[in-house]
């Protein structure tokens, strides 16, 4: 399995071959033996070296789901002090501000519980590493139908809800009005995540609805945390999950603003591919997650 993905890597036959310290014929044998199991030609000699055929390619695609699962097993088994599973989880940042140390508060002194590898990224980042066995489970918000679409075939379980709240520096003209009209913030400057994120279709929708053009962000970025940061010193509006919007508020560094309760909820939900789901370790992180739900929303009041 290791030797067609090295292949791809280094465009060579004999590289991969002195990766795997084999010799020329060893490596040629074991091509062959791989096209004999598959049944097809995976690997195309070229002038410049040798590359994966479109089989090949189909092929190492789903090897790359059992070669994580193996490195995996091997990182449980020599885990110290004793074997514990190991569960590569993917996490939106936003889901490490409140609920990884939520869950860590509950779950840290628990015998075997598993050995948590945090990876963070995008949406659509996570769900191409779940599809492609990088990670074994992720926690993030499914809002598009593209990413819905991506999920087919997957395990989805809710785990909690929560609205979007709008942020402002602590100086902010919005800081202290104890009430604000729709129609007021589209006189402000916003930065918001991308055209095409979830979170900017819940922001727009509000307006779309009253008959008001949205606010055309003057910064996109998809990270939270990053434009929380740039609201917390600069005259610019954000909008983001009320956890978040919460939590640096009570660092200090910005205010909610006060406003109807405009923006639907988000769900946030643990996704795992039909292989993992019912791995013990995948099933003790989704369950000690899923009882976060009441904790982590009434801990920040109603939403």
């Amino acid at each position: 399995m290791r030797f067609l993905e090295l292949i791809e890597v280094h465009g060579s036959l004999s590289a991969a071959a002195g990766q795997l310290s084999l010799s020329q014929p060893a490596a040629t044998k074991m091509l062959q033996e791989i096209e004999s199991v598959f049944g097809a030609a995976l690997v195309e000699r070229t002038t410049r070296g040798a590359a994966l055929t479109p089989a090949g390619r189909i092929a190492l695609g789903r090897l790359r789901i059992a070669l994580n699962a193996l490195s995996a097993a091997m990182d449980a088994i020599h885990a110290t002090p004793a074997p514990v599973p190991v569960v590569h989880l993917g996490i939106l940042p936003l889901v490490g501000v409140v609920a990884m140390p939520r869950l860590m508060a509950t779950v840290a002194d628990r015998p075997g519980f598993p050995h948590l590898v945090i990876h963070e990224s995008t949406v659509g980042g996570l769900l191409g590493m779940l599809e492609r066995g990088e990670i074994d489970c992720m926690v993030g918000r499914i809002g598009t139908s593209r990413e819905g679409h991506a999920t087919s075939g997957m395990r989805v379980m809710p785990l909690w809800e929560e609205r979007l709240a709008v942020a402002c520096a602590l100086d902010h003209p919005l800081a202290r009005k104890r009430s604000v009209a729709l129609s007021h913030l589209c006189e402000y400057d916003w930065v918001t995540t991308p055209r095409g994120a979830s979170t900017r279709r819940l922001f727009e929708t509000p307006f779309l609805d009253a008959g008001l053009v949205p606010p055309q962000p003057k910064v996109e970025s998809f990270s939270f945390h990053t434009n929380l940061c740039m609201v917390a010193s600069s005259r610019l509006l954000t909008v983001a999950p009320e956890t978040a919007v919460r939590h640096y508020a009570r660092l200090g560094m910005v205010r909610q603003v006060r406003h109807d309760s405009w923006f639907a909820g988000g769900r946030t939900v643990f996704v795992t591919r039909d292989d993992a789901a019912d791995a013990p370790g995948v099933v003790t992180v989704g369950e000690a997650l899923a009882g976060l739900m009441g904790d982590t929303i009434s801990s920040t009041g109603p939403i």
